[in-house]
C-alpha cells in the first residue's frame, strides 16, 4: 500500500479537469476494515487584491489503499458542520523553483506510509521513528492544508489527524 501510487492513480483522473484547481491533501479513513483516501478537488480563482480564492469542493477522488483500487472520481456535495461562509483565502507556500515541490511532496507521501500502518495499530504502533514521522507529517500538513477547509479534513480523516497528533506530542 503506497501513498504515492494513489495519488498517481487520482491524478491520472483529476489532471482532465481544469487548470485552475485544487486538491487537498488525501484524507484517510478506516472505513469497515479497509484503509480509504479521499481528495477534495475545489476551483481557485487568483486576484492580485486578495491572493488565491477556492471554492467549496466540487469533486472527490476517492481510492481503496487497501485493495490498492481506484474507486472513483465523482461530484462532491456534502453539508459539513463549522465551515465559513466564503471568500476563501488560501496561497500555497512559495518556493524558489517550482521544482522544489518535488522532493517536498514525495517526503510527504513516504510520511504516509510510514504513519498508516502505525495508525492502524493504534498508540502500540508509536515508536521513536513514527513520533518524528508524526511530528514533520503536523508540519507539513500546516504548511500545505488549505485551512478554509479544515471541517472536511476533520469529516474525512480526523481519526488520523488526531492520532498523528497524538503520536507527534507522545
Amino acid at each position: 500500500m503506497s501513498m504515492k501510487e494513489a495519488v498517481r492513480q487520482i491524478g491520472q483522473h483529476a489532471n482532465m479537469m481544469p487548470v485552475e484547481r485544487g486538491i487537498t491533501l488525501p484524507m484517510v479513513k478506516l472505513e469497515n476494515n479497509r484503509v480509504i483516501v479521499r481528495r477534495l478537488i475545489y476551483f481557485t480563482r487568483t486576484t492580485p487584491e486578495y491572493g488565491t480564492a477556492i471554492t467549496e469542493p466540487q469533486y472527490v477522488a476517492i481510492y481503496d489503499l487497501t485493495g490498492t483500487t481506484f474507486i472513483t472520481l465523482k461530484r462532491f456535495e456534502m453539508d459539513v458542520p463549522n465551515l465559513r461562509p466564503p471568500p476563501w483565502i488560501h496561497n500555497r507556500p512559495a518556493f524558489e523553483k517550482p521544482e522544489d515541490i518535488i522532493p517536498e511532496f514525495e517526503r510527504i507521501w513516504t510520511l504516509y506510509d510510514m504513519l498508516i500502518p502505525a495508525f492502524l495499530k493504534g498508540d502500540a504502533g508509536i515508536s521513536a521513528e513514527i513520533k518524528q514521522a508524526a511530528k514533520q507529517y503536523v508540519h507539513y500538513f500546516d504548511r500545505h492544508a488549505e485551512k478554509p477547509l479544515l471541517p472536511f479534513y476533520d469529516v474525512f480523516g480526523g481519526d488520523f489527524l488526531h492520532w498523528v497528533g497524538r503520536a507527534a506530542n507522545s
